[in-house]
């Protein structure tokens, strides 16, 4: 009935294991490092009306151990699904990136042409002031010319 189970290298105090499982399960683990450990189990089970008893069966081999072939295979799928998720988002990334170039480059087109009409409007007005400027001194000449 252990609902955590918390295992830690003695000497440096470091949690090689910090779990909470099911109470019938089955717990492994490997130690990168000989040393001593400290297995703690814990459960959080109470019951104030009636007396509960835990059975605990502590089987701890020492030495070499033979790898779960299985597991690992189970493990590497399950990084190969992650890996191809995460080649899946950088391909949108990359698809989202050209687009915003394309956006860029098609909004940078339109205010270079923007940009020119606004001079060439400007410059069609400074032809038209001065051809203005010029038509009324001529005519404002002639005028007092023809009154003297």
């Amino acid at each position: 009935m252990a609902d955590s189970l918390t295992t830690q290298e003695m000497e440096s105090g470091h949690n090689v294991v910090k779990t909470c499982g099911p109470p019938d399960g089955r717990f492994t683990f490997t130690s990168h490092d000989a040393g001593d450990h400290s297995i703690c189990l814990s459960t959080n089970y109470t019951s104030w009306w009636s007396s509960t008893h835990i059975k605990l069966y502590l089987d701890i081999i020492v030495g070499d151990v033979k790898l779960d072939t299985e597991r690992d295979r189970s493990h590497v799928s399950e990084l190969a699904s992650k890996v191809r998720d995460l080649n899946q988002k950088l391909e949108d990334i990359r698809r989202e990136q050209q687009y915003q170039r394309e956006r860029e480059s098609d909004f940078r087109d339109l205010s270079e042409t923007t940009n020119g009409r606004a001079v060439w409007y400007s410059l069609m007005q400074i032809v038209v002031l001065v051809a203005t400027c010029t038509w009324e001194l001529k005519h404002l000449k002639r005028f007092f010319q023809d009154r003297t």
